[in-house]
C-alpha cells in the first residue's frame, strides 16, 4: 500500500472517531501540536522515522513528552500506530488528516507570499475579496515574506497559482527581450 493511501485511512478514522466523539476540535489541535513538534524538530522527527528504534521506546518518548498535552483519543491512536508498526508514517498521516478537517469544515487554506509584511486590514480586504470573487466559504491565511519578489504577490490555493510579482513581471519581460525577433541580432 502506498504511502499516501495508508496515511489517508489512518487520517480518516481518527478523523471519524473523533466526529463520533464530538472531540474533533480537541483531536485537530493535538495533531497541530504533533505536526508543529516535527516540523520544528528534526531529531523527532528522525526517531518516528527510525526502524532502529524500538516502537515501545517511541511511544515512551512520545508518551513522556505529550502525555498532559493531548487527549485520550490522539494518544490512543499513535499507541494503534505504534502497535501496527505505523509510526513512521505519522507526520504524513497528520498532514492527510489536517487536509480532511479542512474538507469537512469547507477550509480552504490560501497561501500569499509577499516581499514585505502585509496589514491586517489587507489580509481582510484579501480575504473578503476571495470569498466574493471565487467563493470561498471560509479562508485559513498563511503569510510568508520572501523579498527576492521584490514587490507584489504570490497567492496560491487548491493548486491554483497567481503570480502578480515583479520579479516574474522582470523574468517575463527579459524572456521577451531575448527572444524579440523584430530586433537585428548581432
Amino acid at each position: 500500500m502506498s504511502s499516501s493511501k495508508l496515511a489517508t485511512r489512518y487520517a480518516k478514522s481518527i478523523h471519524d472517531f473523533a466526529i463520533e466523539n464530538g472531540k474533533l476540535s480537541e483531536v485537530l489541535a493535538d495533531m497541530r501540536l504533533l505536526k508543529t513538534s516535527i516540523d520544528n524538530n528534526r531529531e523527532f522527527y528522525m526517531m518516528l522515522k527510525s526502524p532502529i528504534v524500538n516502537g515501545d521506546k517511541k511511544m515512551q518518548v512520545v508518551l513522556n513528552v505529550f502525555h498532559d498535552k493531548i487527549s485520550n483519543i490522539t494518544e490512543n491512536f499513535i499507541a494503534i500506530l505504534m502497535r501496527k508498526n505505523r509510526e513512521s508514517h505519522f507526520p504524513e498521516i497528520i498532514n492527510a488528516f489536517i487536509v480532511q478537517y479542512n474538507a469537512y469544515m469547507h477550509i480552504t487554506p490560501v497561501t500569499i507570499t509577499t516581499a514585505q509584511a502585509i496589514s491586517e486590514d489587507v489580509q481582510a480586504t484579501l480575504v473578503n475579496k476571495l470569498k466574493t470573487t471565487v467563493g470561498l466559504e471560509q479562508i485559513e491565511l498563511t503569510t510568508k515574506i520572501d523579498k527576492s519578489l521584490i514587490g507584489g504577490y504570490i497567492l496560491n490555493w487548491d493548486n491554483k497559482l497567481i503570480d502578480n510579482s515583479i520579479a516574474r513581471g522582470l523574468a517575463i519581460l527579459k524572456d521577451e527581450f531575448d527572444n524579440n525577433d523584430y530586433v537585428r541580432k548581432f
